[in-house]
């Protein structure tokens, strides 16, 4: 799905952009992600995005139905616990891959001059309040449907 919105849509969030929301411990990293200061698309080497895009804005949006995906792993792996059968480990690659083909098409498709943020989060982009401003609500732990955005902008 690709919507274009409004730059009044987009909330820009300096917790973000600092990565302090990269450092936030989850399951196996409790100092936060492992990207964080060693990848180029990850803080503290980012850019906020008006710095980098401007208008048109587009989301790009890919759903993945986590509920059918587990309920194929638990079928081929019966002893397989809730939590590994839902583990992004088995999934998430392909779900950025068609992303990614779906956003670099479509920024393709608008001329040279489009660019796409892979991680929007990582230039300061609040994606929950931002999708919550067009009518999409994003779950901070989704059990049902998980949404992997990006953002297409012309390049600045």
């Amino acid at each position: 799905m690709v919507l274009q919105i409004k730059k009044m849509d987009i909330i820009f969030d300096e917790k973000a952009m600092n990565g302090e929301w990269c450092k936030l411990p989850y399951p196996n990293h409790p100092k936060g992600c492992p990207n964080y200061g060693k990848r180029n698309a990850c803080p503290p080497f980012t850019k906020p995005f008006n710095e980098i895009i401007k208008e048109p804005f587009y989301l790009v949006i890919e759903k993945f139905d986590v509920i059918a995906h587990a309920k194929k792993m638990k079928e081929r792996h019966p002893d397989w616990t809730e939590r590994q059968c839902r583990n992004l480990l088995y999934w998430q690659k392909s779900v950025v891959s068609r992303l990614k083909k779906k956003a670099y098409s479509f920024a393709k498709s608008k001329g040279e001059d489009f660019i796409v943020l892979e991680i929007p989060e990582a230039h300061g982009v609040n994606l929950f309040i931002t999708c919550k401003n067009i009518g999409i609500d994003l779950q901070i732990h989704p059990q049902d449907v998980i949404r992997k955005i990006m953002i297409i902008g012309k390049r600045k």
